[in-house]
C-alpha cells in the first residue's frame, strides 16, 4: 500500500478533483432533473472571473487573458468531500 505525502499540491489536487467531480454531477443532474425549486437551490451557479478578458494587440502578437470559475452547490460540496477524503487518507 503506498503512502501519500501530505503536501499542499496533493491536497489542492483533491480538493480540484472533488470539485471538478462535483461540477459533473451538477451538470448530469441539470440535464435530468425536472424544474422546480431544488434544481434552483442546487444548479444555481455565480460566475466569477475575468469577463470580457483582458485583450493587448501589438499588431505582431495579440495576448488574451482571461478566466472565469463558475461555483454552484455541488462545486462546493464537492470541494468539502475533497477535503474530507485528503485528511482520511
Amino acid at each position: 500500500m503506498a503512502i501519500i505525502r501530505k503536501t499542499s499540491s496533493v491536497m489542492l489536487s483533491f480538493v480540484l478533483g472533488g470539485a471538478l467531480l462535483g461540477g459533473v454531477l451538477a451538470e448530469a443532474l441539470r440535464h435530468f432533473s425536472s424544474e422546480g425549486l431544488l434544481r434552483d437551490v442546487f444548479l444555481k451557479g455565480y460566475g466569477i472571473g475575468i469577463d470580457p478578458p483582458f485583450t493587448l494587440d501589438l499588431h505582431l502578437v495579440t495576448l488574451t487573458l482571461g478566466f472565469t470559475v463558475d461555483i454552484n452547490l455541488f462545486v462546493l460540496l464537492g470541494a468539502l468531500t475533497g477535503v474530507f477524503v485528503f485528511k482520511q487518507v
